[in-house]
C-alpha cells in the first residue's frame, strides 16, 4: 500500500475512494475520507503502522458510506481518533438508514440495504462537527470549504501545502467519460460549488474517485467538462416535456438513450438524480405539472 507524497506534508493513497493523508511534524496524521470498510483499510493501517505513524483524525468530506465506511476500523486501532465531518453529514453518517429512505422515497427494503449496509462496518459516531472556513488540528491550520451539490452536507479540505480534497465535487475524467449522469442532489449547489472551486487558491485537487491528482492547470477543463454533463441531462430533459410525461418514463428514457448500465440501487439513484434536475427546471419556472388518469405527468412551460 503506497503513501503518495502530492506536496509538503500532504500525501493521498489511491483506490476506489482515494483518501487524502496529512503527516504531522510528530508522526501523528489526519486521514480524510477513509473509504469503504474491509481488506483496504487494513492494509492502510499496517503501511501506517510500518512508519510509525499513528492517526489523531479523520475528516469525512461527506455522508456517502463509501467515503466514511471504514472510519470504525481505524477508530479500533487508534482509539484516541476524532472522527469529524459537517453537521449535515454527521445527520447520515451517524444514522445510515435516513439515506436508504431517503433514496426509496420511503420505507427502505432488503434489496437496498443488502447493497448498502455490506459496505459499513457498524454504526459511526462524529466526535466534533466542523464549518466553513479556517479549523486548527494539532497546532496545523486547514481550509474546510462547502461544496455542497453533491450532498447537502458536502465538503472539501485544503491543506496549508495547497492541496485540494474535494470529495465527490469532481470525478476522474475516466469515470466521467463513462458515467456522465451524476449522482446530485441539488443543481444550483452543485453548479455554486463548480464556480467556487475556480477561484480558490490550490495546486492540486485530489477527487474521490480519480486515477491521478490533478494539477491546477488542469482544472478549469474538467470543471467545464462537469458543467456541460449538467446541460446534457437538463437540456434532455427539457426535450422530452415538450408533451407531458412521466417521471418514469423520463428516466427510461435518460438510462436507453444513454445506454446507463444500472442495478436496484443505481436504478433508484439515477432517479434521484433525475428528481434533482427536474426541481431545478421548476425553479427556474420552465416545468409545469398536471395529473391524468391517476398519473404525474411534466411538461414544458408556455410563455
Amino acid at each position: 500500500m503506497d503513501i503518495t507524497n502530492i506536496q509538503g506534508n500532504t500525501y493521498y493513497i489511491k483506490g476506489g475512494t482515494n483518501t487524502g493523508v496529512y503527516i504531522y511534524n510528530d508522526s501523528t496524521a489526519l486521514i480524510i475520507d477513509p473509504g469503504l470498510g474491509g481488506l483496504r483499510p487494513k492494509r492502510i493501517i499496517k503501511a501506517l503502522d510500518d512508519k510509525d505513524i499513528e492517526i489523531k483524525y479523520i475528516i469525512n468530506t461527506h455522508e456517502h458510506n463509501d467515503h466514511y465506511g471504514a472510519c470504525n476500523q481505524f477508530k479500533e486501532r487508534y482509539n484516541n481518533a476524532k472522527l469529524l465531518s459537517s453537521e449535515y453529514s454527521r445527520l447520515y453518517i451517524e444514522h445510515p438508514e435516513l439515506f436508504s429512505k431517503y433514496i426509496m422515497g420511503g420505507r427502505s427494503n432488503s434489496f437496498m440495504d443488502g447493497i448498502l449496509k455490506g459496505k459499513s462496518l457498524g454504526k459511526v459516531s462524529i466526535d466534533a462537527v466542523i464549518e466553513e472556513g479556517v479549523v486548527t488540528l494539532n497546532e496545523v491550520d486547514f481550509n474546510i470549504i462547502e461544496f455542497k451539490g453533491h450532498t447537502p452536507g458536502s465538503i472539501g479540505v485544503l491543506t496549508k501545502d495547497k492541496v485540494l480534497f474535494v470529495g465527490d465535487l469532481l470525478i476522474g475524467d475516466e469515470i466521467l467519460d463513462k458515467y456522465d449522469f451524476l449522482f446530485l442532489f441539488d443543481i444550483a449547489d452543485y453548479k455554486e460549488s463548480l464556480n467556487k472551486l475556480k477561484y480558490l487558491d490550490f495546486n492540486y485537487i485530489v477527487e474521490g474517485h480519480g486515477k491521478r491528482i490533478i494539477e491546477k492547470t488542469d482544472c478549469r477543463r474538467i470543471i467545464e467538462k462537469h458543467e456541460k454533463s449538467i446541460d446534457k441531462y437538463l437540456n434532455q430533459v427539457r426535450n422530452m416535456i415538450n408533451e407531458p410525461i412521466t417521471l418514469e418514463n423520463i428516466l427510461k428514457n435518460i438510462i436507453n438513450n444513454n445506454k446507463l448500465s444500472n442495478n436496484y440501487k443505481e436504478y433508484h439513484f439515477f432517479k434521484s438524480s433525475l428528481v434533482s434536475l427536474i426541481s431545478h427546471l421548476i425553479d427556474l419556472d420552465e416545468i409545469m405539472y398536471k395529473l391524468s388518469d391517476g398519473e404525474l405527468l411534466y411538461y414544458t412551460k408556455k410563455k
